[in-house]
């Protein structure tokens, strides 16, 4: 169960089936966790703010079909903050933006419409300030199959899966899932090319701890009950390793898991692969797992 307002990545981290197998991984989602609003709401919205004024044309997406969608998700938006203290009166700036942009200005988390077509689950609207190493013009439009095509074994472990879970969604039953990146910048923005940049030279065993953090996407899927569309929001959650290293069997987890992926995912997962094998270089050494742990359950 998630604790609304005091989720730290660590928390999203869990252990892993053998042998590796893309799975979407999701669990129930009691509707109170849907949006979370914690006490770096306004550092947040002020920063996303800034991203949505220098990057519009790369973060705000919407084709006509989707505006009966972005105007539910617009009242189930504000139904939903106006319980939290605070929050009670807030409104949207429908005069000045599109719906879509007006929602992503007033949440945390990065938001995109899904509606069904002839042609597959396609995205026909998206707010997309804060993305992790992905392209989001090159997704927009897309079907889940195109939007997947850079992932390794997406066609025989997940295609099909998704798309079922998708048609099968029901408005009462939301659910939640978890992607992990490990990273050197903390930056709430991560264009692609990060994915595939060498390590920095500065970061070594000794302040790896200080310097790569464990971001986590904390992401819901819900159906909208009158537009049939399906919302897909996406809150980053970033942590140093340092803190991670306090929660041992996180650590050990996350390493193992990392450290058990095939090659063609490693590839995938680039950089993410190499800070894991300069963590676990620097978790061996203060005693904080065994190498042997970090490598099998």
């Amino acid at each position: 169960m998630l604790n609304n307002g005091s989720v730290a990545a660590a928390d999203l981290i869990t252990a892993d089936p053998e042998p590796f197998k893309w799975r979407m991984g999701v669990k129930p989602l009691e509707l109170n966790d849907w949006l979370l609003v914690d006490d770096q709401r306004t550092a947040d919205l002020e920063e996303i703010g800034r991203l949505i004024d220098s990057h519009r044309e790369e973060t705000i997406y919407c084709q006509s079909s989707a505006l009966k969608g972005c105007e539910e998700l617009a009242t189930e938006v504000l139904q939903h903050l106006r319980q939290l203290p605070g929050l009670e009166s807030i409104e949207l700036d429908k005069q000045n933006m599109s719906l879509i942009e007006a929602v992503r200005r007033v949440i945390q988390e990065d938001v995109c419409l899904l509606e069904k077509r002839s042609s597959g689950w396609t995205m026909t609207a998206c707010a997309v300030a804060i993305p992790t190493q992905w392209d989001v013009a090159s997704k927009f439009g897309k079907t889940l199959d195109v939007i997947h095509e850079p992932v390794p074994r997406y066609d025989t472990d997940l295609s099909q899966p998704m798309t079922r879970f998708f048609d099968r969604l029901q408005p009462e039953k939301p659910v939640w899932r978890a992607n992990r990146t490990l990273t050197d910048d903390p930056s709430l923005r991560l264009e692609p090319h990060r994915r595939h940049q060498p390590l920095r030279d500065d970061i070594t065993v000794d302040n790896v701890a200080d310097r790569v953090w464990l971001r986590v996407e904390y992401q819901t899927l819900r159906r909208l009950p009158q537009s049939g569309a399906i919302v897909f929001t996406i809150r980053i959650l970033r942590q140093k390793i340092k803190s991670v290293a306090t929660h041992p069997g996180v650590l050990t987890e996350l390493l193992r898991s990392l450290s058990t992926l095939p090659a063609d995912v490693r590839t995938y997962k680039d950089s993410t692969s190499r800070h894991a094998g300069l963590i676990k270089q620097w978790a061996v050494s203060t005693g904080l797992v065994t190498a042997e742990d970090s490598t099998q359950h």
